[in-house]
């Protein structure tokens, strides 16, 4: 018997009772699980015809949004098809900005700008008729701000792409 079960009172036979009992450590060596995933399926290879038209409604996108603001705070472009793009700058001063925004290839396209999670962040959404630059202000909290670029379709699409600028607006 260890010394402190000999040292422990008997209170009405209960040390007794329990004497015979074996207690689990509550330290344990084993190595903890680890429990294994298979890897993700690999991507689907890439449709050469898919790519080039893509690339080259980039290249006609670039010239409908114009030259490059030299005060951009957020920017970019991607394939509108399947799940369409997504860009996001970590913060941005309070203010109000301009948004430009184009599409290619398809009949139209939609950007939504958020602050997701800031209480009073600015948000704007916009439907671009492909082919043409539309704009739009919005006021934006200070904090993070994300630009999704998509069509409402889920199909891989055939190379539409969408692109945008976003600038602090020009003073009064």
């Amino acid at each position: 018997m260890d010394a402190r079960r000999r040292a422990a009172p008997d209170r009405g036979g209960a040390a007794a009772g329990l004497s015979g009992c074996e207690y689990a450590d509550d330290v344990s060596t084993a190595a903890p699980a680890v429990s294994s995933r298979p890897a993700p399926p690999p991507l689907p290879p890439v449709d050469p015809g898919l790519a080039e038209a893509e690339a080259r409604n980039l290249d006609e996108l670039t010239a409908v949004l114009g030259p490059r603001p030299d005060a951009i705070v957020l920017g970019g472009a991607g394939g509108i098809g399947g799940s369409g793009f997504g860009h996001s700058v970590a913060a941005v001063p309070e203010g109000t900005y301009t948004l430009t925004g184009a599409c290619i290839g398809a009949p139209r396209a939609y950007l939504a700008l958020s602050q997701d999670g800031l209480r009073g962040g600015g948000s704007a959404e916009m439907t671009l008729t492909c082919g043409a630059p539309a704009v739009t202000q919005v006021d934006l909290s200070a904090g993070p701000v994300q630009v999704h670029g998509f069509r409402y379709s889920t199909d891989p699409g055939a190379g539409e792409v969408a692109g945008f600028w976003l600038v602090p607006a020009a003073g009064p």
